[in-house]
């Protein structure tokens, strides 16, 4: 059996809901050949690897995808870059506030992605691709996991994939919750049968 780690955000902001706990929540335990292990993050700089981390260690997957919200966008997106950066308008769950700072001060400039992103785009029309994934914590989750893989030498792939409000937030754009649900599903069943 192949091990998938996926995890969600806890709300931020503004926000009463984070969206990737209902689809952490609708994703089964196993989907074909693939085992899921799931985890809740915290939206804080400083903390939010340091739960990844030793599970990553202890179930050495073969996939580590990192879900977060993004608002505003109208398509499920596969971050493809993790750039070497803090910084946004909002402090993160613990009232810590960047504007610019280096995630690592002497740090790569940034780290793509892993994951078979033309696969997963290819399963639903509601799938695009994207060259940012910001400078909040989703990105700072991001840059930590790939800068892990590649100086632990992992074969793990892994990424991160934004999703965009669900009809919870009363705002457009937005996809269904059980949509966005289904869709995570297929990308995951789509990383079962990828041997790349």
């Amino acid at each position: 059996m192949k091990k998938l780690i996926l995890t969600a955000f806890e709300p931020f902001g503004d926000n009463d809901i984070n969206p990737t706990i209902d689809i952490l929540n609708m994703v089964p335990d196993s989907i074909g050949h693939m085992t899921i292990i799931k985890k809740i993050l915290p939206v804080v700089y400083s903390t939010c690897f340091d739960l990844l981390e030793p599970l990553i260690e202890a179930e050495q997957p073969d996939f580590v995808v990192c879900m977060g919200l993004a608002g505003g966008r109208s398509k499920i997106s596969v971050e493809r870059i993790a750039v070497n950066m803090k910084s946004a308008g909002i402090a993160d769950n613990e009232g810590n506030l960047f504007k610019g700072e280096l995630i690592h001060e002497n740090g790569k400039v940034g780290y793509f992605t892993t994951l078979p992103y033309e696969l997963l785009k290819s399963v639903n029309e509601n799938v695009d691709y994207s060259y940012s994934a910001g400078t909040y914590i989703c990105n700072n989750i991001f840059y930590l996991l790939m800068e892990y893989l590649e100086k632990t030498g992992s074969t793990a792939k892994g990424g991160f994939i934004h999703v965009p409000f669900t009809e919870h937030f009363a705002k457009q754009p937005y996809i269904p919750i059980n949509l966005q649900g289904e869709i995570i599903i297929d990308m995951i069943k789509a990383l079962g049968d990828y041997d790349g």
